[in-house]
C-alpha cells in the first residue's frame, strides 16, 4: 500500500485537541446524543469505528444507507479513472465524448462539470422519474444554459449525470458496472445501485408525508421503484455501508484507485464557492479551516434520507455519519465539537 498522499507535511500541522481525541470516543459521545444514526471514523492509521443504533431487518449485517449526493464524490473519482485513458483529460470536451452536442455546450470540460462551473442546470426533474439515459441526454443538451461555462460556480446535480453518461458511453459498460468492476476496491462492499443493495440490510424512514405515512427503504424512497432514473444516476442515491464508504475513501487517498496525479487534482481549491473558506474540489468540498489547516468533506439528503463524511487533514481521520431525516448532519457536527473542533 502507498503512503496517504497528504503525508508528513500536512500531518505537522495537526493541533494537540484533534490528534489526542480518539475516534473512538466522539462516536461513543455521538451515539449518547443521536439515535437512530450510523456513525463511523477510519484513523490515520487506517483503523475502523462503526457505531449504530439503526435497526434493520437483518440484525447481524452491516446496514445499507443512501449515500445522498456523496454519489458526486464517488462520480468524480470514477471519472478521473476513466480519463486515465490515452488521449482524455480534465480539459477533454462534451463534443469530444457524447455524439450530438448542441453548439453552446461542446466545449464544456470534464473539469467544469466536475466543478459545477459548466453552466448546466441544477436539474432536468424529479428524482423518482423513470427517466432513461437517452431521454435524459435529449433533455438536458436542449435545456439553456444556466451560466457560460467556466464563469461562475453553480451545484448542478444535472452536471454530474452528465459525467456518469459520459462513463458508460466512453467505457460501454454500464455506470454501476464501471464503478464495481473498476473503481471500487477489490473485496470492498461494492457502491452501486441494484447490485448493491439488499432490503433486509437497507435502513427505513421515518413516517412521514414524504413517504405517505408509511416506512419506506431506500429504493422506494430515494429511487422510486427498484431501480434510479437518470435524473439521479452520478448525482445521487449510491448505496454502501459504512465500511464500504471508508474502505473506498481510504482507497482513493492511498492513490489505490487513481494515480497521485489525479489524487492531488480531486482535492485541489479549484473554484471559491463563494466566501474564501470554501471550495469546489473534484467532487468534494475543500475547507480551509481558521487554524490553517484544510477539511475535505460532501454531504447529501433528500429530506428522507442524509449522510456526510468528513476528513481531517491535520490527523488523517475520516468520519462518516448516516440516518433518516437530518440525523446525518446532527450527528457530524456533535462529532466535530466532540474532536474539538
Amino acid at each position: 500500500m502507498k503512503a496517504p498522499l497528504l503525508g508528513a507535511a500536512l500531518a505537522a500541522l495537526a493541533t494537540p485537541a484533534l490528534a489526542d481525541t480518539p475516534a473512538h470516543e466522539a462516536l461513543e459521545t455521538v451515539m449518547r446524543a443521536h439515535h437512530p444514526v450510523i456513525v463511523a471514523a477510519q484513523d490515520g492509521a487506517g483503523a475502523v469505528t462503526v457505531e449504530s443504533g439503526v435497526d434493520i431487518k437483518a440484525h447481524d449485517a452491516d446496514e445499507i444507507v443512501d449515500l445522498g449526493s456523496i454519489a458526486k464524490t464517488v462520480t468524480a473519482i470514477a471519472t478521473l479513472h476513466l480519463i486515465e485513458e490515452p488521449g482524455l483529460s480534465v480539459q477533454s470536451t462534451l463534443a469530444a465524448l457524447l455524439p450530438d452536442v448542441p453548439d453552446d455546450k461542446a466545449n464544456i470540460t470534464l473539469h467544469q462539470l466536475l466543478t459545477h462551473t459548466s453552466g448546466i442546470v441544477e436539474s432536468t426533474g424529479d428524482d423518482n422519474e423513470p427517466l432513461t439515459r437517452a431521454a435524459f441526454l435529449e433533455r438536458v443538451l436542449a435545456t439553456p444554459l444556466d451560466n457560460t461555462p467556466g464563469a461562475t460556480y453553480a451545484y448542478s446535480n444535472a452536471g454530474y449525470s452528465l459525467l456518469a453518461a459520459v462513463i458508460e458511453i466512453r467505457s460501454g459498460m454500464t455506470y454501476e458496472d464501471y464503478l464495481i468492476e473498476n473503481v471500487i476496491p477489490e473485496g470492498s462492499t461494492p457502491i452501486g445501485y441494484g447490485r448493491a443493495y439488499d432490503e433486509d440490510r437497507a435502513i427505513t424512514s421515518h413516517r412521514t408525508w414524504l413517504t405517505g405515512f408509511k416506512r419506506r427503504h431506500v429504493a422506494e424512497a430515494s429511487w422510486g421503484g427498484p431501480a434510479p432514473g437518470w435524473n439521479l444516476i452520478g448525482n445521487g442515491g449510491l448505496v454502501t455501508t459504512a465500511e464500504g464508504f471508508l474502505s473506498f475513501w481510504a482507497a482513493f487517498l492511498n492513490a489505490d484507485i487513481v494515480s497521485e496525479h489525479y489524487v492531488a487534482a480531486a482535492m485541489a481549491p479549484h473554484v471559491d464557492e463563494g466566501d474564501g473558506m470554501l471550495f469546489s474540489g473534484y467532487g468534494l468540498v475543500v475547507e480551509k479551516l481558521e487554524n490553517g489547516s484544510v477539511m475535505f468533506w460532501h454531504d447529501g439528503g433528500n429530506d428522507i434520507f442524509s449522510a456526510e463524511w468528513r476528513h481531517l487533514a491535520d490527523t488523517g481521520q475520516t468520519y462518516f455519519t448516516a440516518g433518516t431525516g437530518s440525523a446525518a448532519f446532527d450527528a457530524m457536527e456533535s462529532i466535530l465539537a466532540a474532536t474539538s473542533f
